[in-house]
């Protein structure tokens, strides 16, 4: 049942149809007082809601359970033609008269051959974990065209060939000098277009041959009966990152502060620019995203510094604020807390009262187990770590923002673009 599952996903998204897959049960494991059973899974598209479609034959089921996007059942098998009546009757209710008048591609992300590797792939897993209600990326490549096609049956672990096909082949277009790698799974090389096509594929790493390559989805010759639907447009993220723009951000904000909210503080996450998008929809205005990478200093000189502020203020008993030291220091507050945590090493204690920090030095020696250089040095690489962050959101794609915008949209549907 398990592989059914799979196989089901797959088939439904081949046909963009729910798809449920039942087998039957042998009479060798048939129970003498219940009827012959069949057991299966089942797996939407799109937004139908497969939950309800199988709770509508209820009556006719052993037993079942899901949610909309996938389901597990159990029924009869004398009940399998009327359940399959029932079931495709309601389905075809359920998606009116439109169902089969024009297909519709719904992508992620339209990219060309030459943004296709490692760096899209890292930037894609960003999105993870996927799955029901938040599937693989799909990637839309346009004005493409294959080579080096060909297919053979795939081999078991023994070596003998099974009736599985995949067709390889290299995708090309006009951004690059070299082709792409790729695999269409359960596919024959005669179905892959000659002609030049629009293709929909998931970027992959095989780890077997130590490749990134795509999984082709479908392939369309052209667009002309085709609506492409993209998750959410955004079109209301300004990029103005590492620009001469910087110098007079202050007096754009004055000026046009009505139409646009300016973030001006490079991020560490996703998380840190999720609020500033969800702030931007929420106020009905456009971002700009205006920061720049800080200067690279040093973890080691960061170190020294706290270590010398920390001094200072157990010898002057004065308070210092949470913006104070990270301004000072040039870090975030998760690493600022790992900061506070060497330094209680070290016999510093750190009060927080009436919104300062207050920093003293014992004399009583640690007694734990690490050792200095092995807690310096997590505090060490957490700088190093923000601040490859921080590069990695100065020079990522806004192709990559926009499409991580546009997830946000998706999980707070009750929210509207209205611009």
């Amino acid at each position: 049942v398990g592989v059914l599952g799979l196989v089901a996903g797959q088939i439904a998204q081949e046909y963009n149809r729910p798809t449920i897959l039942l087998t039957e049960e042998t009479e060798a494991v048939k129970s003498s007082e219940e009827p012959l059973l069949a057991r299966g899974s089942a797996r939407s598209f799109g937004q139908i809601d497969l939950y309800q479609l199988v709770k509508h034959q209820e009556h006719l089921l052993h037993r079942f359970g899901g949610h909309p996007f996938a389901a597990g059942l159990s029924l009869p098998v004398e009940n399998i033609p009327i359940f399959t009546d029932a079931i495709n009757q309601l389905l075809g209710q359920t998606l009116g008269t439109t169902v089969n008048q024009t297909s519709t591609i719904e992508v992620d992300l339209i990219v060309t051959v030459s943004e296709l590797g490692r760096d899209l792939f890292q930037e894609l897993k960003l999105l993870e974990p996927c799955g029901m209600g938040n599937p693989v990326p799909k990637l839309l490549v346009q004005n493409c065209w294959f080579s080096n096609v060909w297919h053979r049956n795939q081999k078991d672990l023994n070596g003998k060939k099974v009736q599985y096909i995949k067709t390889d082949f290299e995708i090309w277009d006009e951004s690059g000098e070299e082709g792409f790698p790729g695999v269409w799974w359960g596919h024959y090389k005669d179905e892959i277009p000659e002609e030049i096509c629009d293709a929909l594929v998931e970027l992959d790493f095989n780890a077997y041959k130590k490749r990134y390559e795509v999984r082709l989805i479908a392939v369309q010759p052209s667009l002309q009966n085709t609506q492409v639907k993209t998750s959410n447009l955004v079109d209301w993220i300004w990029d103005w990152r590492n620009t001469q723009r910087i110098g007079n951000l202050e007096e754009i904000k004055i000026n046009s502060q009505k139409d646009f909210i300016l973030l001006k503080e490079c991020p560490t996450s996703w998380n840190d620019l999720r609020i500033w998008f969800r702030r931007a929809i929420n106020q009905q205005k456009k971002l700009a995203i205006a920061y720049s990478q800080p200067p690279i200093v040093p973890p080691t000189d960061i170190w020294q510094q706290l270590l010398g502020i920390a001094k200072y203020l157990s010898r002057t008993a004065k308070p210092v604020t949470r913006y104070q030291l990270l301004k000072k220091l040039g870090i975030g507050d998760t690493t600022l807390k790992l900061g506070f945590q060497v330094l209680q090493y070290l016999c510093f204690n750190v009060k927080y009262k009436d919104q300062a920090f207050y920093i003293t030095q014992n004399k009583i020696k640690n007694q734990k187990s690490e050792t200095q250089s092995q807690i310096i040095g997590k505090f060490l690489a957490a700088i190093s770590e923000e601040q490859f962050r921080q590069k990695y959101f100065c020079e990522v794609p806004l192709k990559t923002i926009e499409a991580i915008a546009a997830q946000t949209i998706l999980e707070d549907t009750t929210i509207s673009i209205p611009f």
